[in-house]
């Protein structure tokens, strides 16, 4: 007969029992299994797809001397983007995140060649194709990286794991635009890039697949303080569409549409903008300078979102103030300028008069784009109630913001007036500001992410 145990007995075992269960969850830490080691891995990926692919888009429409092909190209890629990006976490659940991301950065390689073709040799249908093959593609690389991003890292440390993450895609966008700039500073006046360029990004871009294969898996990531991943177990496709509908159908993220909308809705005009009033070699100096800026700002803001002096609340209600607050005042810069070179039309070198006021302008437009991109990832990493909800949450922004560059990338492709183009990014920026504020107020408060803690005790990684 079983003797009943008393409840000092009871207590004791119970204690055994957690002890133990604490032993197994702290791994002997091995920095190829890292946090910081698969961040860089992930970085690395960011900055030989993404970070590339937007150094060509920052010299504006893809170096090409007409931005509307390109850009009609781009609403294409857009368009299936949004549905690539939803497919995101069903991606994830079925094949994981290393798969995942080897097929995301395969794309963008075929979309350089797109252009490389176009560019030398004036090939139309290549764009058309090398923009569905990376829209298909690069859907998955963008809810993956992400994923990868809001779950592998501790969550106190999230902010500066995103800045660092971030600094490698916009790396890329450094290096391309000193290669833009090497191959094209005698150019003068508008026009295209040289065919040569484009030589340089299809050779990097085509690292991406193999970097990638170097990524842990979730259940072999240990953290410093030895702790692991939460664990996210695949469950039925069925089950995760419903899971993801679920996620779509939350207030939160029906708030925080408009702002995620506006987050990329604005690159096709400035795209544009960049193409149509300022010579090749001012063009890729701005693709230089732009992402040297975004590197500096994404690593001062994400310090500043996990800087402990200011509680978790005040971090997000006040960086997220600051933040509209630079872009309104951008927006309403650029009112003034988008409105003179509409009367005039100017097509202006760095050494016109008058280039300063219009150059500049655009690199904080690349610079609004950085942060609130940045901030983005560091407000969906706190609305996440369970691991899967991150990456499920991440599908859907995505897909949101494929959607607002896949209309604004058509918008742009027209010979709508630039005018009226910044006009709907003006306006778009008012409609977003107040929904997303209703649910920054929230975090550290309502929400505090999926591992319930917002202010772990052990130090930050210098990185």
């Amino acid at each position: 007969m079983a003797v009943p145990q008393t409840e000092t007995e009871e207590n004791f075992t119970s204690s055994i029992e957690q002890g133990d269960e604490a032993r197994e969850a702290v791994k002997p830490y091995h920095w190829y299994h890292g946090v910081f080691f698969n961040a860089t891995i992930v970085g690395i990926t960011a900055f030989a797809a993404p970070g590339l692919w937007n150094a060509m888009q920052s010299v504006g429409a893809g170096g090409q001397q007409s931005p509307y092909l390109v850009l009609a190209g781009n609403a294409i890629l857009f368009t299936i983007m949004v549905f690539s990006c939803l497919s995101g976490s069903l991606m994830a659940n079925r094949f994981g995140y290393r798969i995942g991301l080897i097929f995301g950065t395969v794309g963008y390689v075929i979309y350089s060649a797109a252009l490389y073709t176009n560019n030398r040799y004036g090939t139309v249908w290549f764009i058309y194709l090398g923009s569905a093959a990376c829209g298909i593609s690069a859907g998955i690389f963008w809810a993956t990286e992400g994923a990868i991003m809001l779950s592998y890292p501790e969550p106190g440390k999230r902010g500066r794991y995103l800045s660092y993450w971030l600094s490698y895609r916009n790396s890329g966008s450094i290096l391309g635009g000193i290669i833009n700039l090497a191959f094209n500073y005698r150019g003068v006046s508008t026009g295209k890039l040289d065919w040569r360029t484009y030589i340089v990004f299809v050779a990097l871009q085509a690292l991406g697949p193999g970097v990638a294969f170097f990524l842990s898996l979730p259940s072999q990531v240990v953290r410093r303080n030895g702790t692991k991943v939460l664990p996210v177990e695949p469950i039925p496709t069925a089950h995760e569409i419903q899971a993801l509908w679920n996620v779509i159908k939350k207030k939160e993220i029906l708030l925080t549409a408009p702002f995620f909308l506006y987050v990329t809705w604005s690159l096709p005009y400035i795209s544009a903008y960049l193409t149509l009033y300022f010579s090749v070699r001012a063009r890729a100096l701005a693709s230089l300078i732009s992402a040297v800026a975004q590197v500096v700002s994404t690593l001062l803001f994400g310090a500043f979102l996990d800087w402990r002096a200011l509680s978790l609340n005040k971090r997000a209600r006040y960086g997220y103030i600051f933040m509209m607050a630079l872009i309104g005042g951008t927006w309403a810069w650029g009112t003034v300028v988008q409105r003179d070179y509409h009367l005039h039309k100017p097509s202006l070198d760095w050494s016109d008069d008058g280039f300063d006021r219009g150059w500049a302008l655009y690199v904080f437009w690349q610079i609004n784009f950085s942060l609130t991109y940045n901030y983005g990832f560091w407000l969906i990493s706190w609305l996440a109630a369970e691991p899967k909800d991150a990456v499920r949450s991440m599908s859907v922004i995505r897909g949101v913001e494929a959607a607002g560059q896949a209309i604004s990338s058509g918008i742009s492709s027209t010979t709508v007036p630039l005018l009226t183009a910044m006009g709907i990014n003006f306006a778009l920026w008012g409609v977003a500001v107040i929904p997303a504020y209703l649910v920054v107020r929230g975090v550290g408060e309502k929400y505090l992410g999926p591992e319930k803690s917002s202010e772990p005790a052990e130090e930050a990684p210098k990185i």
